[in-house]
């Protein structure tokens, strides 16, 4: 790894693995691998692990945060979404909805969430495939997951398998389960910043970028 890429305190930040949203698979083979593109678009597409990579690549410092009230900033890189909705043609994302499928397992299926296409693409959501400077773990969602940092992680596939243009925004194992808000915006309140080692006041909704 990088050690300009480290992130600080990462061995106290909580296990995100027990919430792992259908318990992750036990291997993925990147050969096989496909992400899917499809629904209200002009031209479906799908991708290979290589695909990606051999895309224009974005590496960003920014802060996740976890509806269970812990953030950690860390350096992740992938793709933006904007460019692989412009591969398939999507005319007004701004009325659509993109539901996200994992990979998913036989015994627990898969994991599917829904968020406004238009808001994603406005805060520069990205398909990530490496966080400081290493490919995901599966804790974090190996091989890609889609991250719009203006929400909260449960919002944010693991294992990505599919994205759908839709009109439909539905409500997603989580929202379900938990009772969590289907728009998972970030809310203004106290969360435990891992990497500063300390508590802190997020003041305004969505993207935390001033800690």
């Amino acid at each position: 790894m990088n050690p300009t890429l480290k992130t600080p305190n990462l061995e106290r930040k909580p296990s995100s693995l027990r919430y792992y949203q259908e318990g992750p698979p036990k291997s993925i083979d990147l050969a096989t691998w496909r992400l899917s593109v499809t629904g209200l678009v002009e031209k479906e597409l799908t991708l290979t692990y290589e695909d990606i990579l051999q895309m224009p690549q974005v590496e960003e410092s920014r802060r996740m945060v976890c509806v269970c009230n812990w953030s950690i900033r860390r350096t992740w890189k992938g793709v933006l979404l904007s460019d692989v909705i412009k591969l398939v043609r999507v005319t007004n994302p701004e009325k659509y909805y993109l539901k996200q499928t994992s990979i998913g397992t036989k015994e627990k299926g898969v994991y599917e969430s829904t968020i406004p296409l238009g808001d994603a693409l406005s805060r520069r959501a990205l398909l990530v495939h490496s966080v400081d400077g290493e490919p995901l773990p599966i804790e974090q969602g190996y091989p890609l997951r889609l991250f719009d940092f203006g929400l909260y992680g449960y919002k944010n596939v693991k294992g990505l398998a599919e994205l759908k243009v839709t009109k439909e925004y539905q409500i997603g194992e989580w929202e379900r389960r938990a009772g969590y808000d289907i728009n998972g915006i970030v809310r203004p309140k106290k969360y435990w910043i891992v990497d500063l080692k300390k508590w802190g006041f997020i003041e305004e909704p969505g993207e935390v970028t001033y800690f």
